[in-house]
């Protein structure tokens, strides 16, 4: 039999038959090659899942346990950097002595079950926790739990381990709904000195706008929260306070108000990323995140530091434009 180039190259214009043969056979390859591209331009899921595994990271500023930086090895319970502590609201967990067979609590809605791993010690509601790991799966939040405190059980006396499995809707993981996925968190687990995040309701007809008070020039923050009510978004930063609310943007300096902002500028993305991971973030004198963290900022000048434990501190003035995205890579020498 002979081949497709074969019969398009006989006769007397072989060569240039030659050439548009090769063509033919040539795109389809390339239209594979571009379906391929697209096919995987498609697939947001994971991404998004890997974008709010982040999100939960920099809000529960993650502990690191022992010799490992997952804190798989090295002494139980020992601590290489204390993180944010989350308190227990309801009954139904345990703790493992082990840190190899750590008590894992399933929950689905408002039912818990411990579902693998050795129940050593029931906790009591109040009980706190350094959280040192966070996972996000097809349909499931899992975060890995150590309490702050040494407990004696009939196996031993320490610090105990612990997981949870919070099921949640794979739309909610996917699109990243930060407050269905708050709210469900905060029911059981809630950051120290945190309100629970408000349960999403149904949306109700919008009331009509308030009429705004008049804001005058040196007017405090207090002030302007009377006049204005509570601000959707407040960033400080050295002595100047950006207080954004729908259509403007009010700038405090020592607090006191110098400039309102109508323009309507969106807030600037800012993304922070060290190598290694894990170090603090600092806007001027203040802790905002731990990398890789997303910050967003009003327009303006800042100094941003990168910080951690071994490795010498890194910094850079930086200028963002309302509406921009900027990121920042940090590479943290010893």
């Amino acid at each position: 039999m002979r081949s497709p180039a074969a019969d398009c190259a006989a006769g007397p214009f072989e060569e240039a038959a030659l050439r548009v043969c090769s063509i033919l056979l040539v795109l389809p390859l390339a239209a594979v090659v571009v379906f391929a591209a697209s096919a995987q331009k498609e697939q947001p899921g994971a991404d998004r899942r890997g974008e709010l595994e982040q999100v939960l990271k920099q809000r529960y500023r993650l502990t690191m346990v022992g010799a490992s930086m997952l804190g798989l090895k090295g002494s139980a319970g020992s601590l290489r950097r204390a993180g944010g502590v989350v308190e227990l609201r309801r009954e139904g967990f345990y703790g493992s002595f082990t840190q190899n067979g750590p008590a894992t609590m399933s929950i689905r809605g408002e039912a818990v079950e411990v579902s693998r791993g050795h129940k050593d010690f029931a906790f009591p509601v109040g009980e706190q926790f350094y959280m040192h790991s966070v996972y996000v799966g097809q349909d499931l939040v899992s975060l890995g739990l150590l309490s702050t405190r040494s407990i004696a059980t009939p196996r031993g006396t320490g610090r105990l381990w612990a997981a949870v499995d919070f099921y949640l809707p794979v739309e909610a993981l996917t699109n990243v709904n930060t407050a269905t996925i708050f709210s469900a968190l905060d029911q059981w687990l809630l950051l120290e000195g945190q309100r629970p995040a408000a349960a999403p309701a149904a949306p109700a007809p919008a009331p009509p706008p308030a009429p705004r008070a008049e804001l005058k020039p040196g007017m405090t923050r207090e002030e302007v929260v009377t006049a204005l009510g509570a601000p959707q978004r407040e960033v400080s930063y050295g002595t100047r306070t950006w207080m954004t609310y729908s259509g403007m943007v009010v700038l405090l300096e020592n607090g006191k108000l110098v400039s309102v902002d109508r323009s309507g500028q969106p807030p600037a993305r800012v993304t922070v990323r060290s190598e290694p991971d894990g170090a603090d973030v600092f806007l001027g004198d203040n802790f905002v995140g731990s990398t890789p963290a997303t910050l967003e900022l009003p327009a303006g000048s800042y100094k941003v530091s990168v910080r951690l434990a071994g490795f010498k501190d890194w910094q850079r003035d930086v200028q963002v434009l309302g509406g921009s995205e900027l990121t920042l890579r940090a590479r943290l020498e010893k």
